[in-house]
């Protein structure tokens, strides 16, 4: 019975251990995530700013042309469409 026990309780040290393991690529996972939206809103926010120097009533246009693309466009179906690079 002590052997018995005592491979259970190795087996769950294993699953702990595989459960915190787990839990910590997740975390980079996030952490990496979070980091390239951080970087994408920049590269957004810098094209913004070009755009505004550049378009006259750049703003209104944006935002007319952003409801637009919210109300009629999937972007499931972009993600799905984008050629592979």
């Amino acid at each position: 019975m002590l052997k018995k026990e005592l491979e259970l309780e190795e087996k769950v040290n294993l699953l702990e251990k595989e459960v915190h393991l787990l839990g910590d690529d997740s975390e980079k996972m996030r952490l990496d995530l979070e980091e390239a939206a951080d970087s994408l809103r920049l590269e957004i926010e810098s094209v913004k700013m070009v755009l505004k120097d550049l378009v006259p009533d750049f703003e209104d246009k944006f935002r007319d042309i952003r409801n637009t693309v919210l109300r009629e466009i999937d972007p499931q179906w972009i993600a799905k469409n984008e050629p592979e690079s």
